[in-house]
């Protein structure tokens, strides 16, 4: 080898070490990455939360129908508004203006009476349908909460991924130079300098494709808190909080349950899912809202078997006569409930049916809950343990393998293509884990919207 390829490879020693050194997640401090780790990360994510769950829409209108429900309880159980009467009774036919003496200048006030209990009873569907509104209300604020949650954790991986794209197109062009050096000197073939750019022209392609994704995912979160779309957003971090619960920072302090392939990572930070299944079916504001519908139609059915039990008109009169004594008049009058077969008796059926009905939606929404929580925290423990091999060995043994093949490349013993090989297998590991890391923070958003409450 010529003193021309002695200089090239001293030349290209220090950029061939860089690799070692910014190229892939330390083993040993997985998490500590400053743009997907921050301790302070969950202060601009809880006041985008916040403005989210002021400003947006769905809210608002949710909140709007709590109120008008809120307004109809009183109503609901209010008595009808007394009836006044004026008039004239019994002026003669024949001879309107003879001073007959039952003719009299009359005024009352008459009043619907509910048989007892029956006000109570719609009182009571009304707070029950109050109860479901506001159950619908938290539904929508949990709903909102994990949209801003999903698209601030999707913008967080698409910030950390475009920065990786970014170091690597930096080390390619450090490669382009080497390898034109190289070929200008006669020490390496012309097929390294066009692989080397057509390496770095495919990372401009996924760099574009990320600024862009990056473009979608702001405006979703724009969108949560009611901007628009371009408007700036503060830099986007997975909380330490979640990231410690995915994966240990140290690989040494990663164990699974066994050794058998497939085993779950041991000391899970989540209850177990028995627990977790009953903690979303008493907190979930859905049953919740199924509950109170329950509670609302049997109040519904009660009232109905209770429409046979006749309500009271109740009216008193005055009447004033010419020449003679004025006079009292009172009267009491109920329905006769002739049509019971036809009338109540069917609507006390509907009223029965429409319960049994409203108790299987329950059910049913039940036991759909159940199958989310067992399927979001199987999705955890599998993400948990991935990231967990990620760490342990996927990322340590790829950086081996690169630190090896940039030993080779240094003393001719591997070409080009193999060490660009390597590269580009670390950067596709080191995007995935962080691929990994962002869906399992978007699935706990989303399992903490199905429970209800946050199970950290």
């Amino acid at each position: 080898m010529g003193t021309q390829g002695m200089n090239t490879r001293r030349a290209a020693t220090p950029i061939l070490l860089t690799l070692l050194s910014v190229g892939g997640i330390s083993t040993g401090e997985a998490q500590n990455s400053a743009r997907a780790v921050s301790e302070a990360a969950g202060t601009p994510l809880d006041s985008l939360v916040a403005r989210a769950l002021a400003v947006h829409p769905s809210v608002k209108t949710a909140e709007a129908r709590v109120e008008a429900a809120r307004a109809r309880v009183i109503p609901a159980g209010a008595w009808m508004d007394p009836m006044l009467m004026a008039g004239i009774q019994n002026v003669p036919i024949s001879e309107p203006g003879a001073n007959e003496m039952m003719t009299m200048k009359m005024v009352g006030v008459g009043q619907n009476i509910p048989y007892p209990g029956k006000a109570r009873l719609r009182r009571a569907a009304a707070e029950q349908e109050l109860a479901a509104a506001e159950a619908r209300l938290r539904a929508a604020r949990l709903e909102i909460e994990q949209r801003v949650k999903d698209a601030y954790f999707g913008l967080a991986y698409l910030d950390q991924a475009l920065e990786i794209t970014t170091r690597n197109q930096k080390l390619l062009g450090d490669f382009i130079r080497i390898t034109e050096v190289r070929y200008g000197v006669g020490t390496g073939g012309q097929q390294d300098v066009l692989k080397a750019r057509v390496e770095a022209a495919r990372l401009a392609e996924e760099a574009t494709a990320l600024v862009e994704q990056a473009r979608i995912a702001r405006a979703r979160l724009n969108e949560t808190i009611d901007r628009y779309s371009e408007t700036p957003v503060p830099p986007a971090a997975i909380p330490v909080r979640i990231a410690r619960a995915a994966v240990s920072a140290s690989p040494k302090d990663i164990r699974f349950v066994s050794a058998s392939l497939g085993s779950r990572v041991a000391d899970s930070p989540f209850p177990p899912l028995l627990s977790l299944e009953e903690m979303a079916v008493a907190n979930s504001p859905m049953l919740q809202e199924h509950q109170a519908m329950i509670e609302a139609q049997a109040a519904r059915l009660e009232l109905a078997r209770k429409e046979i039990l006749p309500d009271f008109d109740v009216s008193l009169q005055y009447g004033q006569r010419d020449r003679h004594p004025d006079m009292i008049s009172a009267v009491v009058s109920v329905p006769l409930p002739i049509n019971r077969r036809r009338k109540q008796d069917l609507e006390v059926k509907a009223a029965e049916a429409e319960l049994a009905a409203a108790e299987q939606a329950r059910h049913e929404a039940r036991n759909a809950v159940r199958l989310d929580v067992a399927r979001l925290h199987a999705e955890l423990e599998r993400d948990r343990a991935q990231l967990a091999l990620y760490v342990k060995s996927i990322i340590p043994q790829a950086q081996a393998s690169l630190a090896s093949a940039t030993a080779g490349y240094q003393v001719g013993r591997v070409d080009l293509l193999t060490l660009l090989d390597n590269q580009t297998t670390l950067y596709n590991y080191e995007a995935a884990y962080h691929r990994l890391l962002t869906d399992f923070a978007q699935k706990l958003a989303e399992v903490e919207r199905t429970v209800g409450k946050e199970i950290l």
